[in-house]
């Protein structure tokens, strides 16, 4: 494989860029993104890995259907959206492992890695591939693998996921599988149990034999940088459009079925949008309605739920007061308590109190304590 740069900024502006070439023990750093111009003059500019970390990023395993649509085409953000916080139409897929149906994929919100690849290109720099940094780290079986950085930590999972963390978060984080192996490269902080110990490494140094296997790249579709070179020869166009032609013949009518299916796909979406917006006008949401929906529906409130949420309030405010029955009458909304107490003005003041929600009336049983008494009334 040939040489590249590789070249990791942080997840906060104005920070430490860690960069070295691949197949070198150097490694050195710039004071942040506005330095990236001093690498303008070395030899592979032109031959950029950025790797971004990870903890920017999203990972999520799909088990898929046996037939589906190439891998970089299938539609990530709406099988994860339950999962998903926020608009999941900002965020770029890439494929990073493909083993039969399932998939093991990555997300990152394409304004950042936009801003990465504007802040390179600006400098004098091209990148030609990106990738997350801890994914690359050596795998361990059943377990994490944890590097140290300074006062944060690299970790890759098992899982095929990776992440970030500073060592305040480090040890909680490793906890939430306790049974998991730690391979450590570095001191851990107090709190982790490590399971087997290396000496330390720079992650640009351990990410090396891993990244020589990696054939994923998050430049494809609206990041591809090929697409921007041109320059074809015609023969190459000739024998696409050959190519194109005989493909075409054979492909055509399930790629028609497909678009059909994309069509009534994309009818389904805009019915759904619609019905969201009717029911929640103020709303304006145009993606991820199913996380959306869950939220609101937990914040609206059955009437009768709402009296009954309003009664355990009134009686929390009332000493004494013990309700033994309840009985609602749907039809016309009617409420009857059935109250004791051992102060007959308990009874009272818990009718007294009630006058801003409700309109209750008192009707005493007993004729000595304790006090019981039926109280009707309805909602006001």
């Amino acid at each position: 494989m040939k040489q590249v740069l590789f070249i990791r900024p942080d997840s906060l502006r104005d920070e430490k860029i860690w960069w070295c070439e691949s197949g070198s023990s150097q490694i050195d750093t710039l004071a942040g993104e506005s330095e990236l111009h001093k690498l303008s003059t070395h030899a592979l500019a032109s031959r950029v890995c950025l790797l971004l970390p990870a903890s920017d990023m999203v990972f999520r395993h799909f088990s898929l259907p046996k037939k589906t649509l190439g891998a970089q085409s299938i539609p990530f953000s709406w099988l994860a959206e339950e999962t998903l916080i926020g608009d999941v139409d900002t965020l770029h897929w890439t494929v990073l492992r493909k083993k039969g149906s399932e998939v093991d994929a990555v997300a990152v919100v394409a304004d950042r890695l936009q801003f990465w690849l504007d802040q390179c290109q600006q400098a004098g720099l091209t990148v030609i591939q990106a990738l997350p940094d801890a994914i690359l780290l050596p795998e361990t079986t059943a377990g994490c693998t944890a590097v140290a950085l300074e006062e944060n930590y690299w970790l890759r999972f098992s899982s095929f996921s990776a992440c970030n963390s500073d060592a305040a978060l480090l040890p909680w984080l490793l906890q939430q599988n306790a049974e998991q192996r730690i391979c450590a490269y570095g001191v851990m902080p107090e709190g982790v149990t490590v399971s087997e110990s290396h000496d330390w490494q720079h992650p640009l140094q351990l990410i090396q034999p891993q990244w020589k296997q990696c054939n994923a790249n998050l430049l494809h579709g609206a990041f591809d940088f090929r697409a921007e070179k041109g320059g074809t020869k015609g023969w190459r166009w000739w024998l696409a459009g050959a190519v194109a032609l005989v493909c075409g013949s054979l492909l055509l009518p399930r790629a028609f079925t497909a678009w059909l299916l994309i069509q009534q796909e994309n009818h389904l979406q805009e019915e759904i949008v619609q019905l969201y917006q009717h029911h929640f006008p103020r709303l304006k949401h145009q993606s991820n309605l199913k996380y959306y929906f869950g939220q609101n529906v937990k914040k609206e409130k059955k009437d009768v739920f709402m009296q009954l949420d309003d009664l355990d309030n009134l009686k929390q405010t009332v000493s004494g007061l013990r309700v033994n029955s309840l009985e609602y009458n749907a039809e016309g909304g009617r409420i009857t308590l059935l109250v004791q107490a051992q102060q007959q003005q308990t009874l009272q003041e818990f009718v007294d109190k009630s006058r801003e929600k409700f309109t209750f009336t008192l009707q005493p049983v007993s004729v000595k304590a304790p006090w019981t008494a039926l109280i009707t009334g309805t909602v006001k």
